[in-house]
C-alpha cells in the first residue's frame, strides 16, 4: 500500500524535526517536505500534493489563511492544525478555512501518528479535550434535541458523513443524486447550528459514538 504522504509545516525548526522522526517512523507514513511559513505551507502542497499537510497556526504569514489558500486549489490535500492553541475562535476559524483535523502539541507520538491516518482514511480528527468544549459551543448544550430534529434521509446522511464519505459516496450509499445530497447537508447544518462539515460530524459522533457502516446502510435499505 501506498505510504501517507505528509508535508509539516511549523517555524520552530527542532519541534519540526521531532514531529518528522516521529511520523516516519511508521513505515506506512512519508514526509515529503516541510516549511516554516504560511507561504511555504501554500507552495510545499502546490508543488507536492501531500496526502496530509500539518500546519501550525502561529506562524509567520498565518498558518489559517494558508490553510483558506490551499482549500481553495481543490487539491486532494486532508489538512490537520498541530499547535498551541486551545482557543475555541481558532479552532473554529481553522475549520472554516478548510481544516479537518485539529491537534495539540501536546499530543503523544502515537496519537499524532493515529491522527494522520484517520484524517488519511477520510476521517475527521479533533484532540477529545477540544472536541467535547467545541460541541458545547456549536451546538449550546442541545446538541441530543438538535440531533433528533433531523428527518431519516438527514439522519442518514451525516451518519455516513461523519464516517468521512463525501457528498458522491453518501449519494451511492443512499441511492439518491449528489445535489439531494447538498440539499441534506444544507438542512442538517442549519439544524445543527454549525457551519460545515467537520462541526456536523463532530455533533454526529459525540451524539452516536462510533458508527458502523454495515448498520447504517442496512437502515438505509429500508428508508
Amino acid at each position: 500500500m501506498k505510504p501517507v504522504s505528509v508535508v509539516v509545516v511549523d517555524d520552530h525548526s527542532l519541534f519540526r524535526a521531532g514531529v518528522i522522526s516521529c511520523l516516519e517512523r511508521d513505515p506506512a507514513i512519508r514526509v515529503v517536505a516541510e516549511g516554516a511559513s504560511g507561504r511555504e505551507a501554500v507552495s510545499l502542497c502546490a508543488a507536492s500534493k501531500p496526502d496530509i499537510a500539518l500546519i501550525d497556526i502561529s506562524m509567520p504569514d498565518d498558518g489559517i489563511a494558508a490553510v483558506g489558500e490551499i482549500a481553495a486549489m481543490k487539491l486532494d490535500t486532508r489538512i490537520i492544525m498541530l499547535t498551541v492553541s486551545e482557543n475555541e475562535d481558532d479552532v473554529l476559524r481553522a475549520l472554516d478555512a478548510g481544516a479537518v483535523g485539529y491537534l495539540l502539541k501536546g499530543v503523544s507520538g502515537p496519537e499524532l501518528v493515529n491522527a494522520v491516518k484517520t484524517v488519511a482514511a477520510g476521517e475527521t480528527f479533533v484532540s477529545p479535550n477540544l472536541a467535547v468544549r467545541l460541541v458545547t459551543i456549536l451546538a449550546g448544550g442541545k446538541q441530543k434535541r438538535q440531533v433528533d430534529a433531523l428527518s431519516a434521509q438527514e439522519t442518514r446522511t451525516l451518519q455516513f458523513v461523519a464516517m468521512g464519505l463525501n457528498n458522491r459516496e453518501c449519494a451511492v450509499q443512499l441511492g439518491v443524486g449528489e445535489q439531494t445530497v447538498k440539499y441534506h447537508m444544507t438542512n442538517i447544518m442549519k439544524k445543527l447550528g454549525v457551519r460545515n462539515r467537520v462541526e456536523a460530524a463532530l455533533v454526529a459522533r459525540t451524539e452516536w459514538g462510533s458508527l458502523d457502516a454495515q448498520a447504517v446502510g442496512e437502515a438505509t435499505d429500508d428508508l
